[in-house]
């Protein structure tokens, strides 16, 4: 079995569609699907059933991911056991409490992917450390930025809530309506001054310092909550409303914050993920550093 086709497949299953894994590995969307077709000849199994909405995996493919993604983690493990550990390359990173979970481990694996035998550690604080992993609001001036991706603002909401059967939804509809506050959040201050700017005035029940927190309270029906996400997580224990108005300009991008003449193991961690910031479109980074209700919210709050 091709190692290739497996690592493909696996991209393909954890996206969602073809042409979301081939971002994520960075090659064509052809080559995703013949990995794919070659794996399903050779296993003479159908992994996918196409629909409208992207690929869903059959309960072959739910097997394979599972076995197969032991597989690479065992071949990466006996490349490992001959290799020098004192000359691997090493990254230090301190990752903002905001960002998603689910696209850090993307990141973490495509740069283990790449830089073979790269070893990383995580830090809480941006002490010391080579990069941190941020939003360009929290970057710090003076400092080298570079965009890996982009995540739009979204109001979450728990699958029984009213809001999620309303058919059209706006900020004004948070008025008393009870509410996740996500104290981490670098926007959290215009948030706070947008709505009440409107007079809206949600019921805090919550106060949290995570995205996981804040996400997991909706989850289990504690409240309501806006938060950044990315086009390929998942959430299928709530569900996520693109559809607000005030919602639909607000994003922000997220990357890699580090010294303006980054060395070593560093400079070698920005040069592997120059194309996922080549894939960020330049008008959309425009967009988002110009305008927007989101602007419009940080312009009421500095008048």
């Amino acid at each position: 079995m091709n190692l290739r086709n497996l690592r493909y497949f696996c991209a393909a299953y954890e996206a969602g569609s073809t042409v979301a894994a081939a971002r994520l590995c960075h090659v064509t969307q052809p080559v995703i699907s013949n990995a794919v077709a070659q794996l399903e000849e050779e296993l003479a199994t159908r992994l996918f059933t196409r629909q409208q909405r992207g690929m869903v995996p059959t309960a072959a493919a739910v097997r394979l991911f599972r076995l197969g993604g032991k597989l690479l983690a065992d071949a990466e493990a006996i490349v490992e056991t001959f290799q020098d550990k004192a000359s691997h390359p090493r990254l230090s990173l301190c990752i903002h409490p905001t960002v998603s979970v689910a696209h850090v481990q993307r990141l973490l694996r495509y740069l283990r992917h790449e830089l073979i035998h790269l070893e990383v550690s995580v830090s809480d604080t941006n002490e010391a450390v080579d990069a941190e992993l941020t939003a360009q609001s929290c970057a710090g001036e003076g400092r080298h930025f570079l965009p890996l991706w982009e995540e739009q603002y979204a109001l979450l909401v728990p699958r029984d809530h009213p809001l999620a059967v309303k058919e059209t939804v706006s900020l004004s509809d948070l008025h008393g309506v009870a509410f996740i506050e996500r104290t981490q959040c670098e926007l959290a201050s215009y948030w706070r001054a947008g709505l009440s700017q409107f007079q809206v005035v949600p019921d805090v029940r919550a106060k949290v310092d995570s995205q996981e927190w804040a996400l997991g309270l909706v989850a289990a029906g504690v409240g309501v909550t806006i938060a950044p996400l990315h086009p390929l997580d998942r959430h299928d224990d709530l569900l996520v409303r693109r559809d607000v108005p005030e919602l639909q300009a607000a994003r922000r991008l997220v990357g890699l914050a580090c010294a303006t003449s980054p060395q070593g193991t560093l400079a070698d961690v920005l040069r592997v993920c120059e194309p996922w910031a080549r894939a960020l479109d330049a008008t959309t980074i425009t967009d988002l550093l110009s305008g927007g209700p989101l602007a419009q919210l940080v312009r009421a709050e500095d008048s």
